[in-house]
């Protein structure tokens, strides 16, 4: 007998949502806004959940939607959150030496990642914070996985470029 699907779409629900907030958290500049963008996400995910060909290719599905939803919010203008966000609430144990090296990192990070065009960027934060694979980016960007490969390949030779070169001004 198969689950329900109020239960299949509950335990989908836990497992994506984090990954689900901490994309909107990229995408837009505020925490509400950023929770209210998730929460129509999966509400629009549970309203097509009978389009839904393949349990397999669920992720893609639901960054999709979720890469939908923001761009009909924005309708073309949109900001990037800080990375802050992302960072978490820091642990009691961490010396503020570390603390404040992280900060300076995330800094740096989202600067790198604000001088790559739209479409690079969106590939780097459905890989890294989204946790997809290159054929499910392909799914959501309407790519070939081979060309997610090729263009993640170079971004991210792109970002450590620019990161080096903000390390080196630096010093000198």
């Amino acid at each position: 007998m198969e689950r329900p699907i109020a239960e299949d779409f509950a335990r989908l629900y836990e497992e994506y949502l984090p990954r689900i907030l901490n994309y909107m958290r990229l995408r837009v500049d505020e925490e509400a806004l950023a929770e209210d963008l998730t929460a129509l996400t999966f509400e629009r995910a549970l309203a097509a959940w009978g389009g839904l060909r393949s349990r397999a290719a669920f992720a893609g599905w639901l960054f999709r939607i979720a890469h939908n939803t923001v761009a009909e919010y924005y309708r073309g203008r949109r900001p990037m959150a800080t990375l802050d966000s992302l960072a978490g609430v820091q642990s009691d144990d961490v010396p503020p030496e570390r603390r404040m090296e992280r900060a300076e990192e995330l800094v740096a990070l989202q600067g790198a990642l604000r001088a790559l065009p739209e479409r690079e960027r969106e590939i780097i934060i459905l890989k890294f914070i989204g946790g997809l694979g290159n054929q499910e980016i392909g799914r959501v960007m309407g790519l070939r996985a081979g060309h997610v490969a090729v263009l993640l390949y170079r971004t991210l030779r792109k970002v450590r470029a620019e990161l080096e070169k903000g390390r080196g001004d630096e010093r000198g």
